[in-house]
């Protein structure tokens, strides 16, 4: 008789008891969903944080350009210099100078315009920077918020897990003293 009553005993926990290892289950999957897509944003912000330093060292090879250019536009106003200096001191040549003038003076327009696009490149790049900075920090305020909001969902939902396991504890256990009782009766 005892036998039969364990019996019973294991059968009654066993079936309390099978709700709460399926949930269990299903908190454990939902975890692991949210650690997969916690590891997908923060690939997402490496990516980022890739094309951003991409975008800087662009910008520094850009900045080092524009340098080389307006060393090279010194060399050639220095040149000109040069060259009317020489004009002055060879006025029998002064229509192949005046020509060779002409063609600096032209090289050097179009260095300006090249330099002046360079400038506005340059100007479009350190916007895009800027607008990528707002947009990582846009992010990163969203990820805080999220990790914020798990944070305080997992606690709701632990505490009610914890209560309801608290209630069926109370509900087995009464049963349990009822089957001892019955048990204590059967026995006397």
């Amino acid at each position: 008789m005892n036998l039969e009553l364990k019996e019973l005993l294991r059968s009654v926990l066993k079936e309390e008891l099978a709700p709460f290892h399926q949930r269990l289950d299903g908190m454990d999957k939902r975890f692991e969903s949210i650690d997969h897509q916690l590891v997908g944003m923060n690939e997402r912000f490496d990516g980022i944080e890739q094309r951003f330093d991409k975008i800087e060292n662009d910008v520094y090879e850009l900045k080092s350009d524009v340098h080389e250019l307006k060393s090279d536009v010194h060399e050639l106003k220095s040149d000109v210099h040069v060259l009317k200096g020489d004009v002055h001191e060879l006025k029998g040549d002064v229509h192949e100078l005046k020509s060779d003038v002409h063609e600096l003076k032209s090289d050097v327009h179009v260095l300006k315009g090249d330099v002046h696009e360079l400038k506005s490149d340059v100007h479009e790049l350190k916007s895009d920077v800027h607008v990528l900075k707002d947009n990582v920090h846009e992010l990163k305020i969203g990820q805080a918020e999220l990790q914020k909001n798990i944070v305080e969902h997992l606690g709701e939902f632990t505490e009610k897990i914890a209560q309801q396991v608290e209630d069926r504890t109370y509900v087995l256990n009464k049963r349990v003293f009822d089957i001892e009782i019955v048990i204590h009766r059967l026995t006397s």
